[in-house]
């Protein structure tokens, strides 16, 4: 790894002047990128809407937990695929390989006669959707100035959270009025014209300037050495083993309690030992401040899933609250992470910046599920978890670009695919692992004393959070 300053002489002053986010050679790159994105996030969110009814069609209701985390299983694969595909070969190679998986694998379930071949395109689509979400990262580094790679993570941070809200809703209604099929299909033609256009764009679009990576091949040429490509292939094969106890950890919950817990520290002890393969050496220590940004990723990004997840249903199940109700108390966030995506995209790249932003956002994460722990101890109204919700959502639009943005400016170059996907490894293994915690929790606790232990453990991982944060502003 290079530190912020290594080389940087004559790219910071070329990239200080990059101009305009939004100027006529980069809107293509920029609106293609988008738009996947955005195709991906409605995907991912919609299903929970169309998942029910598809199993139902195709009499498959004891497959629905192996269609529902089949993506998540192999985008882990994908994840790590694609980092190590793109810094030994270059970008558009995996970029065309993912968006094929992922278009034929939606186009499968949109398809699919019997519950085994929608499952089939499930696991094909998370992996190639696993794959197009590291090459995006990694394309933002190659054509963009690095003074407006904030702005870029901000506007995909608004890609994932317009379909958060109208995914589910949308699915809903095409579902209802037409068939489930159609939400797929309707995937499926608009990411292979966001792809295409991706594709086409990045062959014409400018690099971040004259000493960037090239799009088309790595940096080091167009073959790893023998120690490096070793590594990439236990990367590979680690991946693969931790998608497995991902997906066991999934099921745990369903298990009786002393098997639950016998499989999540298993689980648990194979995915460290898979994670020190897959992520880049020092993470787990949070050693230097590359790792430091790989594990403030994953705890934040967790806390956040899990708050929201089961925010909704202790509102439906122990308050008596309405589906509405508990939908509109979690969508509250969404205006807090919009302004805060836009704030923080106001601001320079600089690492003292950086620090800054990250130090000021990870406590506002922390409100959210401080908050519904005060709610859940009957010490807060609704209204205390609605302004924890709003402070939550600022603080991860604060922060979650900038953990992007910052990974890429102070990484070599010739591993940004290796950091893109080691972010989204670290959020997908700590979160599943929450996840799988509080699910135990829930299931083996009584009244709301198992909300009481999940939202402690959940605070107490925000504040985690906290501490990497102002870690990597005192280093920064």
């Amino acid at each position: 790894m290079r530190s912020a300053s290594a080389g940087s002489g004559k790219r910071r002053g070329a990239v200080s002047r990059g101009g305009g986010l939004w100027t006529a050679k980069r809107a293509p790159f920029i609106s293609s990128a988008l738009t996947l994105m955005a195709l991906i996030a409605f995907e991912s969110f919609a299903v929970t809407t169309v998942l029910p009814v598809a199993m139902a069609d195709l009499d498959g209701r004891t497959w629905y937990s192996a269609a529902y985390a089949g993506t998540i299983t192999t985008g882990l694969v994908g994840y790590v695929l694609a980092g190590t595909w793109i810094d030994a070969h270059g970008v558009r190679k995996p970029l065309a390989l993912g968006g094929t998986l992922f278009v034929l694998g939606i186009a499968a379930c949109a398809v699919a006669t019997d519950p085994q071949m929608f499952v089939f395109g499930r696991l094909v689509q998370g992996l190639g959707g696993g794959i197009d979400s590291v090459v995006i990262y990694v394309l933002i580094a190659r054509v963009l100035p690095e003074d407006l790679r904030p702005r870029m993570f901000g506007l995909l941070s608004a890609a994932w959270l317009v379909p958060s809200l109208a995914g589910p809703l949308a699915a809903g209604y095409l579902t209802e009025a037409t068939s489930w099929r159609v939400v797929f299909w309707f995937v499926v033609v608009g990411s292979a014209a966001a792809i295409i256009a991706l594709f086409t764009s990045t062959a014409v679009s400018p690099t971040a300037g004259v000493d960037a990576p090239s799009i088309d091949t790595a940096e080091s040429g167009p073959a790893q050495s023998g120690a490096s490509s070793q590594r990439g292939h236990r990367r590979i094969l680690s991946a693969a083993v931790a998608a497995a106890a991902l997906l066991a950890l999934h099921s745990a919950s369903q298990l009786p309690l002393g098997a639950s817990v016998a499989a999540l520290v298993l689980a648990s002890v194979i995915l460290v030992g898979a994670a020190r393969a897959i992520l880049p050496a020092g993470t787990l220590r949070l050693r230097g401040p590359a790792s430091r940004l790989i594990g403030l990723r994953g705890a934040l990004g967790a806390t956040v899933t899990a708050c929201d997840v089961h925010l909704t249903l202790f509102l439906q199940s122990h308050n008596g609250h309405s589906a509405t109700t508990a939908g509109l108390v979690v969508a509250s966030g969404a205006g807090g992470w919009a302004v805060g995506s836009w704030a923080q995209g106001r601001f320079d790249s600089r690492g003292a910046t950086d620090g800054l932003l990250l130090a000021a956002g990870a406590p506002l994460v922390a409100c959210g599920p401080l908050a519904v722990l005060g709610h859940v101890t009957e010490l807060l109204p609704l209204a205390g978890v609605v302004i924890g919700c709003v402070l939550m959502g600022l603080g991860m639009g604060i922060v979650y670009p900038r953990i992007a943005s910052a990974t890429l400016r102070i990484t070599d170059p010739r591993r940004h695919g290796e950091f893109s996907s080691s972010l989204q490894v670290s959020e997908s293994m700590i979160t599943t692992t929450l996840l799988a915690v509080v699910g135990i929790v829930l299931s083996s606790s009584a009244s709301s004393s198992g909300f009481v232990i999940s939202y402690l453990v959940m605070s107490g991982l925000a504040l985690v959070g906290v501490a990497v944060a102002w870690s990597y502003r005192l280093s920064a």
